[in-house]
């Protein structure tokens, strides 16, 4: 197995994650904010699941040669209105972008990508959409907890 092959699956893997951890949340609490009053820029679950999607796609522009997009991932509009559609946009994000890692070459893990957080190296590169789905799936934990749900709701390995 190659280093993209890899990367690739464990992309498929993440988005699939996230997927199931907001599914083990009741969907009226996909959409919840918890009240914290110290708390800054708190989003629901299903805005980090939007954020996701944009940092996808906007990792497969980059990887393709497009330049960065001028609106961060964080401030793009959330792309989908109800779960389902954000639930079939992360699964065909991930995938759009599982597909572009793949089609990388060594070269193209040694070469320098222009971001909006400065350069980086392809290698580095391929990694940042996984960190973010993982990120978000943490928090999503968290969120479960912050409501009472003290169940961690691990999926089963698939082979």
């Amino acid at each position: 197995m190659t280093v993209p092959q890899y990367m690739a699956d464990a992309t498929e893997r993440a988005a699939a994650f996230l997927t199931h951890f907001v599914e083990s949340t009741p969907p009226e609490k996909r959409d919840w904010i918890p009240p914290l009053a110290e708390a800054v820029e708190l989003r629901s679950m299903l805005d980090m699941v939007g954020e996701c999607i944009a940092a996808n796609r906007m990792f497969v522009g980059i990887l393709q040669g497009g330049p960065p997009p001028a609106v961060s991932p964080i401030e793009a509009p959330r792309p989908f209105e109800g779960w389902e559609d954000g639930k079939a946009q992360l699964a065909e994000s991930a995938k759009a972008l599982a597909d572009a890692i793949r089609a990388l070459t060594d070269a193209d893990l040694a070469r320098t990508f222009a971001t909006r957080r400065g350069p980086m190296p392809g290698a580095y590169l391929i990694e940042m959409a996984t960190r973010n789905m993982h990120y978000h799936t943490g928090q999503v934990n968290l969120f479960q907890l912050l409501y009472g749900d003290a169940v961690f709701h691990f999926p089963a390995p698939k082979p």
